[in-house]
């Protein structure tokens, strides 16, 4: 086993600043990492995180992905249009890394698909830009397990004390992911949209509401009970809303 310390010394320059923002080798990885950046993920991503071990030398990975809800680390590599020389050295780093998960996007042009997987990790090719939604499937094969194993911590049945509660919120209140809570079952709720209502607060807000009423008004008295997502609310009571022109939507009874 072999053992890297580095230290402050080794990293830093005498007399400069260190640089605080974040900097990339390529117009590809700046471009991936805005885009991905931009998507509400369970997924927080890392720029060039901690050195891999590789044989008798380091390999720094361009980014890692940290899943929010559990110590799970996988690094991503974007392998450019590069020299045959510096993919053949490449690919011998990759061979040489082992107890890391590994994600690599790869050009095509390169033709090293096949070379990548044969190495235990995961080949994305892309052409020009590396798509967003191509990660995110490489991702969903692991997330698939964490998200089983955060749930198998949790029992299968929840009993929130609050008569309303969004899932969001129980997520939170939990430290899970909202994929978690969404498997279980709740005995004394009835979920409604992406929001937990008991049976009497809908028995409540169906004598209090009304055919006829404003949408505001509605809106209203829904918000007075912590309910945000009115659409799916009222059609859980049997209402739709009938737009006329700009004096804005009301109340009609479904069939």
């Amino acid at each position: 086993e072999r053992t890297m310390t580095l230290t402050d010394g080794d990293v830093s320059v005498p007399g400069v600043d260190p640089v605080t923002d974040v900097s990339y080798d390529s117009g590809v990885e700046a471009d991936f990492a805005a885009r991905f950046g931009s998507l509400d993920l369970d997924w927080d991503l890392v720029r060039e995180p901690e050195p891999l071990e590789a044989g008798a030398s380091v390999a720094i990975p361009d980014f890692a992905f940290d899943y929010a809800y559990a110590d799970f680390r996988a690094y991503f590599e974007i392998m450019g249009f590069w020299t045959p020389e510096y993919v053949e050295k490449k690919l011998g780093q990759l061979d040489a890394i082992d107890d890391a998960e590994l994600l690599v996007a790869v050009d095509e042009s390169l033709g090293v698909g096949e070379a990548v997987e044969a190495r235990d990790h995961r080949a994305i090719p892309y052409s020009g830009t590396v798509r967003v939604k191509d990660v995110r499937d490489a991702l969903r094969r692991y997330e698939a397990d964490l998200v089983a194993e955060t749930a198998a911590g949790l029992p299968g049945e929840l009993t929130p004390e609050a008569d309303v509660v969004t899932i969001e919120t129980l997520a939170d209140e939990y430290g899970v992911s909202e994929a978690v809570i969404e498997d279980k079952a709740f005995p004394e709720h009835e979920r409604v949209g992406r929001t937990l209502v008991r049976p009497a607060v809908l028995e409540s807000l169906g004598e209090e509401l009304e055919t006829g009423m404003s949408l505001e008004a509605a809106e209203a008295v829904l918000g007075a009970r912590g309910i945000e997502d009115s659409s799916a609310t009222l059609s859980r009571l049997g209402y739709r809303v009938e737009w006329e022109g700009l004096s804005g939507g009301t109340l009609r009874a479904v069939g």
